[in-house]
């Protein structure tokens, strides 16, 4: 399925993709619901139209290799926590004055 390969073969740019649309970094949670709508939003950018039920295809081939891939962890039924490094926050506490 050529949107499955689409998204497969982009993933840096669906994860850049889904930081601009919801407000994840490094170890949050990421939930079904979010993932869902940015699969189908991200698959729009890139000319696709879907159905619903070729979507929770390409939703659950992403999962599937994302886990494999040790993007995404398991937290229970529909929740993952992303490990992603690069979306890495800065430490809390009092931003340095340093000129």
């Amino acid at each position: 399925m050529k949107e499955i390969d689409f998204v497969l073969n982009h993933k840096s740019q669906f994860l850049g993709y889904f930081r601009s649309k919801f407000p994840v970094f490094h170890n949050s949670n990421i939930f079904y619901r979010d993932l869902r709508y940015a699969v189908k939003y991200f698959l729009k950018s890139g000319g696709f139209k879907v159905s619903d039920m070729e979507l929770e295809g390409v939703l659950n081939a992403l999962v599937k290799v994302m886990v494999s891939d040790g993007i995404l962890r398991i937290v229970s039924q529909g929740v993952w926590s992303l490990n992603y490094p690069e979306f890495r926050t800065a430490k809390p506490g009092k931003p340095s004055l340093k000129f």
